[in-house]
């Protein structure tokens, strides 16, 4: 309005100026009016073209750099100013729809994101408040400084609460282990498997050798306490952190077949023990060697399973095996070598070999050094 009273100004003053130059006309020839005329009219034309291109330059100093038409400014003002964000970084024209599509979906995520920001802190309530009204009005820096502040001081607390979380979970863990190791003493099974389970349950999940330690405590407590179901659970969880830790080739790993092998057996479960058997004595044998009486143990559990069977070919050569090894490590007496030779003339006394069972059973009898020292005297 104020320029439109200016051009108005302008008119009436050249009026004035030509009317004054009228009566200045008429004192001069007829000859030199149109001459006056014309250099009227050229001065009238430089003062409204300087008059008009000021006023475009000012016009176009004061506006803000435009987007293009094909692309109008949404409302939202988040919306608004990453589509300028956009603009300025010189992104094409034809880019620029899908890059705003791109940032609707993220907007909508972030905003919901806020909804979980809950501060621990209740201080750093307002703060969410305020980075969720930054973030609706376009004001990133703001929301940027506002919500990494908030994770900053969340994460250090929450760091410091977490280590002290830990301390007292370990410790919880391994008092309920003491007191199950006790119960199991005084045969209170029934306890000492709600024990180890509580132990089980405290302990972090990082901490895996100690899982697998405590799960096989509690399986064993649930077997002795009749709960095999539990039983098997707790060994299959186990193994399976053993695996995980050890590799499939390790001793303890072996051991933890062995355990849910003897379960399954004890069940009558023979088809599901069979496997787990023969895994565990192939590990050993590999990693202990063929003569260890660890293996003697595996091939002993792997005979009687045949023999349960029924399958009494398969059985006496693996018992036989574990009794050579025996003989090899034990002196005559020991309660493991005297195990050995009363399942091999079993199993002899089933085939129906009797003479040769006599032999075994009668090497048997023989007393440790130690008791035969005592009866001699």
């Amino acid at each position: 309005m104020q320029n439109d009273m200016t051009l108005d100004a302008l008119m009436q003053a050249l009026d004035n100026a030509v009317q004054a130059m009228a009566k200045v006309f008429a004192l001069f020839p007829s000859w030199s009016g149109p001459v006056l005329f014309g250099l009227l009219a050229i001065v009238f034309g430089l003062m409204v073209g300087f008059y008009m291109g000021g006023r475009g330059k000012t016009e176009r100093a004061e506006k803000p750099p435009m987007l293009p038409p094909s692309l109008p400014a949404p409302e939202n003002p988040a919306f608004k100013s990453h589509q300028q964000f956009l603009y300025n970084k010189g992104i094409p024209a034809k880019e620029l729809d899908q890059q705003m599509r791109d940032f609707a979906g993220v907007f909508k995520e972030m905003r919901g994101r806020l909804r979980d920001v809950q501060p621990g802190n209740p201080e750093l309530e307002t703060k969410v408040e305020a980075t969720r009204d930054a973030l609706d009005e376009g004001d990133f820096s703001d929301a940027l400084d506002m919500i990494n502040m908030i994770g900053e001081s969340e994460g250090h607390e929450g760091e410091r609460m977490h280590r002290h979380a830990i301390k007292h979970l370990m410790a919880s863990a391994n008092a309920r282990v003491v007191a199950g190791d006790l119960l199991m003493a005084r045969m209170d099974y029934v306890a000492a498997t709600v024990c180890y389970q509580k132990a089980v349950e405290c302990l972090p999940a990082f901490q895996e050798d100690l899982n697998a330690e405590f799960l096989n405590k509690h399986g064993t407590a649930a077997y002795q306490s009749g709960d095999h179901k539990a039983a098997i659970v707790s060994f299959e969880r186990a193994l399976g952190l053993l695996q995980k830790r050890l590799g499939k080739n390790h001793p303890d790993v072996a051991a933890a077949l062995n355990n849910l092998a003897l379960l399954h057996y004890s069940r009558g479960n023979y088809d599901a023990a069979e496997p787990l058997y023969e895994r565990s004595l192939k590990i050993d044998e590999q990693i202990l060697g063929p003569d260890h009486t660890g293996v003697a143990t595996d091939l002993n559990n792997l005979a009687l399973l045949y023999k349960k069977q029924g399958d009494l070919e398969k059985a006496e050569p693996l018992l036989k095996r574990a009794l050579d090894i025996k003989e090899k490590n034990f002196d005559p007496g020991h309660p493991s070598l005297v195990t050995g030779l009363k399942n091999y003339a079993s199993v002899l006394k089933s085939m129906g070999r009797g003479e040769e069972a006599e032999t075994y059973d009668a090497r048997a009898s023989v007393l440790p050094p130690s008791r035969r020292d005592l009866a001699a005297e």
